[in-house]
């Protein structure tokens, strides 16, 4: 089962929503963690409609700060157990082999001078009951200065506090896959600092029962920190191929007009259902792939442009390339604006009048913003 986990400091720009609803079509997790949403209860549901994850525990964000929140797939069988500001605590039941094991989003304090209720909080949850458990994501700490480049070496105190959990726990570290670092101060030169923030630890037992399990280290230009992939698969692929759909726009443009007329120049004569069908078939083919060229060059170029990060920054070894580095997230940032600006453009109501009874269809994209209430004042005023 994959499962993804993301500090992505904050969801109240539409980049970083964007960037999250990616990575759900790309990893196709069942279950995502959040940490930093900097978001409400309201917002963080509109974000559960956008990316298909409809059940939830929401634990909303202090003014600007914090906020965590844990999502999944519907057919998910989740059994909540405990949350704080700083914790999910859940028991997951396999839907295929009935296997059960417990799964902690967990944020470690970032006030050091508040750590330690960090692990006190660990402590306490071990104790709570024994079945197969994996915690993941940012702990805020290291276990050894071989996890830290640049800056002022931590101090060992500071870090004996986090592996003595660890042990307590009967914790092991998953390892990963990708960058070595999950979060850098994005800084140039002599200032850049990279830490692995960011991990996966499960017990024995969940690791035994889940041999292939591997952590991939995804990096995104829209937060600081790499985003983890907790996945048994070898070959992840998206959610399919999605059906076909005649987008409005496409008639203001001749080139549609064109494609369809030769994809019927020689089956205008048919004469069974099966002529009509292969018609059919060559103009959809064709729309398709104008449609793909034309219309999808941004998420294709957004897509290489984060291929190109995550290989930088994992050839990033001495931290000579920060600059480059921040220029390629700030381009992909700003592309994700103008794809942002795009749809928002596309997004509208459409009308539908059929027949003589003069009978109004409503049709609503996914990707608008309006509120549920907006539009129903907007069926009133029209009428029925």
């Amino acid at each position: 089962m994959n499962t993804l986990s993301w500090n992505c400091r904050g969801l109240g720009n539409p980049r970083s929503v964007r960037a999250l609803r990616d990575m759900v079509q790309r990893w196709c997790p069942k279950l995502v963690f959040l940490m930093e949403t900097k978001a409400g209860i309201s917002r963080i549901r509109r974000i559960m409609v956008k990316t298909g994850l409809l059940n939830g525990v929401i634990v909303p964000s202090k003014g600007r700060s914090g906020g965590i929140a844990m999502l999944w797939e519907r057919d998910l069988s989740v059994e909540l157990k405990s949350y704080t500001r700083y914790h999910i605590d859940a028991v997951v039941t396999d839907p295929t082999s009935g296997f059960k094991w417990r799964i902690t989003g967990f944020y470690g304090n970032p006030d050091t001078n508040r750590r330690k209720e960090s692990w006190e909080l660990l402590h306490f949850l071990n104790a709570q009951f024994q079945i197969p458990w994996v915690c993941l994501e940012d702990f805020n700490e290291i276990l050894s200065n071989s996890e830290k480049w640049g800056g002022p070496e931590r101090p060992q105190q500071q870090m004996e506090g986090f592996r003595r959990v660890v042990n307590g726990c009967g914790f092991i570290d998953l390892g990963y896959e990708g960058p070595e670092f999950t979060w850098c101060n994005q800084r140039s030169a002599g200032e850049r600092i990279r830490l692995r923030l960011d991990r996966v630890l499960a017990t024995i037992d969940w690791k035994d029962h889940s041999k292939d399990t591997r952590v991939l280290h995804v990096v995104d230009s829209t937060s600081d920190h790499c985003a983890l992939v907790l996945t048994n698969k070898r070959n992840i692929q998206g959610r399919g191929k999605r059906r076909f759909h005649f987008e409005a726009a496409w008639v203001r443009h001749d080139k549609c007009k064109e494609i369809i007329q030769d994809a019927w120049k020689f089956h205008s004569g048919f004469q069974t259902t099966s002529d009509f069908a292969e018609g059919l078939r060559v103009c959809v083919e064709g729309l398709t792939r104008w449609n793909n060229s034309d219309f999808r060059h941004d998420a294709r170029m957004i897509k290489e442009k984060r291929k190109q990060l995550q290989v930088l920054i994992q050839a990033d070894r001495d931290g000579s390339r920060g600059e480059e580095i921040n220029a390629i997230r700030k381009e992909i940032n700003e592309m994700l604006d103008d794809e942002e600006v795009k749809w928002n453009q596309r997004s509208r109501i459409q009308w539908l009048t059929l027949g003589d009874r003069n009978t109004k269809y409503f049709h609503y994209k996914a990707s608008q913003r309006r509120k549920k209430n907006e539009i129903r004042g907007l069926l009133d005023g029209e009428g029925n």
